[in-house]
């Protein structure tokens, strides 16, 4: 995205090319695509275990069954250690995200990094950067969009909205592909039963795989809402703050403009992680989109 107005170093627009801030970039897609990695093979074991034990049942094997048993209480444990690592691996990730929106944002309305919350600490940082901060960065370059030609407060505000459309937009598409892929699953069964004519033993046989696959797709639509009301809220605040973007004082916009990062940052440590490949698929149109309304915007302040 090239810059469309001459820049100063306090901007938004030039202080987000900062390289130890890239790198930090870096960092926290690489901690976000590792906690959806094991979020991905929690499911898939999951989703495997649950399938097995169907077979297990029907076989009635006294061994297998046993066997399983055991593996129940294993995955049992299994699957509290990944949410509590999957949790914790998401707010260290938010935590840099906010360390990075921190830093570029606190300059540009002449406030403290502190004043956004708890931050991670220099050890922590540097011990990140020298694990993933010599990848490229090119992704990261020009993060946000362009609104340097208005004032500090509106820089940063529109950058957040920003971020809070993207977000919004990413996650209804996802819900959407989601539910379409419910629907074809379930039309593909209805279909196979009426071709087939299956006996009632093997609709059941079926279905008792199946169950365990619908109860997934079920918790993730759930997760996705769950974000999405998130983000919903996020934007409503936003909404309510652009309205005094002209008319409170430079102290009181500062305040709630922490408040709706504050908002940002919930979404980022407790919402669903959108799959990475998702991410990729609507990156460029979703940038394109931004860059065009960061114009229309500057076009109509002036």
């Amino acid at each position: 995205m090239e810059a469309t107005s001459q820049h100063t170093d306090d901007t938004v627009f030039c202080r987000q090319n900062d390289k130890f801030l890239l790198q930090c970039q870096v960092v926290q897609r690489s901690e976000y695509s590792k906690a959806k990695s094991l979020a991905r093979w929690k499911a898939i074991i999951t989703l495997a275990f649950a399938a097995l034990s169907v077979v297990t049942s029907i076989l009635d094997i006294d061994l297998l069954s046993a066997i399983f048993s055991f593996l129940a209480v294993a995955l049992a444990l299994f699957n509290k250690y990944s949410d509590e690592e999957i949790k914790a691996t998401k707010k260290h990730a938010a935590s840099i995200q906010q360390y990075i929106d921190a830093s570029i944002f606190a300059p540009v309305i002449d406030t403290n990094i502190s004043d956004w919350g708890d931050m991670p600490t220099k050890s922590d940082l540097a011990d990140a950067v020298s694990k993933y901060g010599d990848k490229d960065t090119a992704a990261f370059v020009n993060w946000y969009s362009d609104y340097s030609s208005m004032n500090g407060e509106s820089q940063v505000f529109y950058s957040q909205s920003e971020n809070i459309r993207w977000d919004s937009t990413l996650h209804k598409e996802f819900k959407g592909f989601y539910v379409i892929l419910m629907g074809v699953i379930t039309l593909s069964f209805l279909i196979t039963l009426l071709v087939f004519n299956p006996s009632f033993a093997k609709v059941f046989f079926v279905l008792s795989w199946l169950l365990p696959i619908a109860e997934y797709g079920y918790s993730v639509i759930k997760e996705v809402n769950e974000s999405i009301s998130l983000l919903r809220d996020a934007d409503n605040f936003s909404k309510e703050l652009e309205k005094k973007l002209k008319t409170n004082s430079s102290k009181t916009l500062r305040k709630e403009l922490i408040k709706l990062q504050h908002k940002i940052w919930n979404r980022r440590a407790n919402g669903y992680l959108i799959p990475d490949w998702f991410y990729k698929l609507f990156m460029k149109k979703h940038q394109k989109k931004e860059d065009k309304i960061a114009r229309t915007i500057q076009d109509l302040d002036k």
